[in-house]
């Protein structure tokens, strides 16, 4: 009985082959040799002793489990690709255990995204206010189709199903590694509109990561703190945690901030 066939490309043209046939070997040969002409640093970090070491730290952190469906990884990836971000290829927040088929399928999500994906103008805008200021009923108002808004306190309250005015203090931490991880992938794209930071203070991170590649908008909700304590109180929001965060508001800087009112 004749071999089963399938349908591949040999030499550009698609051919009938023998199942069993492995028809990439030749293509893959030129395609590394081709890169290691062209992108000589890029092949060489990963050949590099401080790739494998990192290799070997975040195969033992993850458990040598996938972080997305939790069988066993097969690699190490780069969350934000070293290409986009090479400053940023050996740390480990940045790294991750993936088996196979979720590595290919961020790959091809990866490869749309840059080569059919819609290159928009993005602006970063932070909205900074106290408590009560009106921060997310004023996003919600200018926020347009095609935007990210990132929120602690509606994903807190996503994420543990509190009310708005209490904390779980063990997701904070998913919460700010969320954000942390955010951060990275908005300094390889422009993928949005416009992205919405809402936040209570400044944060100087922002500036210092996002400025090179996005231009940042500064908004300032200027509500005077009786005001927003009044709100919190006919809200049932108000709690004594909150003088701390009103005390040390006042001390922050927003000279660079253009203020509205809320």
């Amino acid at each position: 009985m004749a071999k089963p066939s399938k349908l591949t490309f040999v030499n550009g043209k698609p051919t009938l082959v023998p199942y069993d046939q492995v028809t990439r070997k030749d293509n893959d040969k030129a395609y590394n040799q081709a890169r290691d002409v062209n992108q000589t640093k890029y092949v060489n970090f990963y050949h590099s002793g401080l790739w494998r070491s990192a290799r070997k730290d975040v195969n033992q952190r993850d458990y040598g489990l996938c972080q997305r469906c939790g069988s066993q990884l097969n690699l190490i990836d780069h969350i934000v690709p070293s290409k986009d971000d090479w400053e940023d290829r050996l740390n480990p927040d940045n790294l991750q255990g993936l088996c196979d088929d979720c590595h290919r399928v961020k790959t091809k999500r990866e490869w749309i995204k840059h080569n059919k994906g819609a290159n928009r103008y993005m602006s970063i805008n932070v909205v900074c206010g106290l408590p009560g200021s009106g921060k997310t009923t004023y996003v919600n108002s200018h926020k347009t189709k095609h935007d990210l808004i990132y929120d602690y306190d509606s994903l807190m309250q996503s994420l543990t199903g509190l009310p708005s005015h209490e904390k779980n203090f063990d997701v904070h931490d998913y919460i700010i590694l969320f954000f942390e991880q955010m951060l990275r992938k908005l300094k390889a794209e422009q993928t949005f509109d416009n992205v919405w930071i809402i936040l209570t203070y400044p944060d100087e991170r922002l500036d210092n990561l996002l400025s090179p590649y996005h231009h940042i908008n500064h908004i300032l909700l200027d509500v005077d703190r009786q005001t927003c304590i009044d709100r919190l109180n006919n809200d049932k929001r108000f709690n004594q945690s909150l003088i701390s965060v009103f005390n040390d508001f006042e001390n922050k800087n927003f000279d660079n901030f253009k203020r509205v009112t809320g």
